[in-house]
């Protein structure tokens, strides 16, 4: 059989290959995502969509609205509960809306404020907002060749027959066991076996007896059926996890002894069905590599972060927006130099966020702490009792669960991110909060994510994010700046995608509020198609310079 040709091979059809293949989409480069499974996953895993990542789904046409109507109402998810049973008592309890001026800072900072939804329900519909045939299911990626300046690799389809797929570039999306990134010879580095952990998969509808005390979290804490529930849906479709020990021989067929499991750790004896067991462990990991020759890694395949916070499926979708726009542009003239940009930007990021993740992990232990109210390291029933009827107790516990706002918003982390390469021109750093995790604080630094401010056209409202078509560049200009207008148009004619946009006086584009100019004031800037900020400048020349800059970040290949 003659190889399938295509410019991009995506291995893997998780949400992070599905999100690269949008991206390139979006641009018009050719692609083609292949999936050793038969179809998209049949079971929730990740559930926390992340503004960042709805950002980057509305860049390429993907509305936050069905995503949203898709998961669970906003009042099931508003509150993180612990408890000795699920049905039973509350022994503290996390408000997401505890701190309204939080809140509103969180809502003023995106136009698509974080939620949840299951994973295969996200990855649902990010499929179906791609050509299908694009995908291809139960195609398992062996290995590849390289030939003149194409990879060609063999694929093992239905029924053990084989096909090949030459592209010019290869996107490792194949999740944590990697084949890609094992082909490659990069090797994960830091611990790989922190926790092991049953996962059970069930079905039941739980609205009525749960009715007042709705939550996305159940931490049940009493030691014979210690775990997390997560009500993916409140109604139909449930997690429970429970840690197990690393020697622990698990066979995920008794499913007997795992719903008696799961009737004491709910409390009650209600009508439940388990659809999967699945036995995982939890590592902090990060790849040596995440590029070799024109072979790249995103996803678990270049990092593994404990759960706590939910951030690594979205680092991933961060990871693919991050490289897609380049390979784009190198296809498109500029220096295959770009490329290496990839790994120094994206590494540091999941370097920072696998650490956040492995503290909010070990931070839990302090409220397991002050409910062993004995002191033996064990939370039985009595210890629970006497922290019940103890208000010193009981305050000692709330206390702990306060202190665990960093696990349920990481909007700091989400947004706050802040590039440093040769992809743009560093100048200062980002200011910072005083809870970077958890506050972002919004500015023009080159190498962060250009702020979200709502401006007005005519009736319609839309984002400073909405100016930014992903592939292009953006020159966006906040006064009249001479020569701008010309020195754009050299560098369309030299090859540069680039659109300019200026707001203020005189334009179409208004400010919807005075939160505008405390930020842009001023300024010219220059951003990147993925929205980070690659220069800013200011003055009399900075038409010129804008000229300069754009030709020396991204200089063309002459040969």
């Amino acid at each position: 059989m003659k190889p399938i040709k295509t410019d991009v091979l995506i291995v893997g059809a998780g949400p992070i290959g599905l999100c690269a293949a949008l991206l390139l989409e979006k641009i018009g480069l050719d692609y083609l995502v292949v999936e050793r499974r038969s179809s998209l996953h049949m079971s929730p895993q990740a559930h926390v969509i992340s503004s960042r990542t709805l950002e980057i789904c509305r860049s390429v046409g993907v509305s936050d609205v069905p995503i949203r109507a898709a998961g669970p109402i906003l009042t099931d998810t508003m509150n993180i509960r612990w408890v000795d049973r699920l049905i039973g008592r509350d022994l503290g309890s996390f408000s997401m809306g505890r701190d309204p001026q939080s809140m509103q800072d969180m809502l003023s900072n995106t136009p698509t404020p974080t939620t949840n939804l299951s994973q295969d329900q996200f990855e649902q519909v990010l499929y179906d907002h791609l050509p299908q045939e694009k995908v291809r299911f139960g195609a398992s990626w062996q290995g590849f060749e390289t030939v003149e300046q194409a990879y060609v690799s063999t694929l093992t389809g239905l029924d053990n027959v084989q096909l090949t797929v030459e592209s010019r570039y290869i996107i490792g999306a194949d999740g944590a066991g990697s084949v890609v990134r094992k082909s490659i010879g990069a090797n994960m580095v830091g611990p790989d076996n922190i926790q092991t952990y049953v996962t059970i998969h069930f079905s039941a509808n739980l609205r009525e007896q749960l009715k007042g005390r709705e939550a996305l979290l159940y931490w049940v804490m009493e030691k014979e059926c210690e775990g997390v529930f997560i009500a993916h849906d409140i109604d139909s479709n449930w997690i429970f996890m429970k840690t197990a020990s690393a020697d622990e021989q698990i066979d995920t067929e008794d499913k007997d002894k795992f719903e008696n499991l799961l009737r004491k750790a709910i409390g009650e004896d209600v009508e439940l069905t388990i659809n999967s067991i699945d036995v995982w462990r939890m590592s902090a990991q990060i790849s040596d590599a995440y590029q070799s020759g024109n072979m790249f890694l995103v996803g678990d395949a270049a990092h593994r972060f404990p759960p706590t916070g939910g951030i690594g499926m979205n680092t991933g979708i961060q990871d693919a927006h991050n490289l897609v726009w380049k390979l784009a542009m190198v296809e498109n003239g500029v220096k295959p130099a770009l490329l290496e940009t990839y790994e120094v930007e994206r590494k540091p990021v999941a370097e920072t966020n696998s650490t956040q993740s492995l503290t909010n992990a070990m931070k839990m232990s302090e409220v397991a702490q002050s409910l062993d109210a004995d002191g033996d390291k064990q939370i039985s029933m009595s210890d629970l009792n006497a922290v019940l009827t103890n208000p010193n107790l009981s305050a000692r516990t709330q206390t702990a669960i306060d202190h665990q706002s960093a696990h349920f918003n990481m909007s700091g982390l989400d947004l706050g991110f802040c590039y440093r390469s040769n992809a743009l021109v560093e100048d200062g750093t980002p200011p910072q909060s005083d809870n970077p995790v958890s506050k972002y604080l919004p500015s023009t630094t080159p190498g962060g994510r250009m702020p979200h401010i709502w401006l007005t056209v005519g009736e319609t409202q839309l984002s400073t994010l909405d100016l930014i078509n992903y592939g292009r560049f953006l020159v966006l200009a906040t006064d009249s700046v001479e020569n701008l207008e010309a020195v754009t148009n050299e560098l369309r004619d030299k090859g540069y995608p680039v659109d300019l946009e200026s707001i203020g006086t005189d334009t179409n584009l208004q400010p919807a509020d005075d939160s505008f100019v405390d930020l842009f004031n001023g300024e010219v800037l220059l951003i990147r198609p993925d929205g980070h900020i690659a220069a800013r400048l200011t003055g009399a020349n900075a038409a010129y310079e804008l000229g300069h800059i754009v030709e020396d970040l991204f200089p063309l290949d002459d040969s």
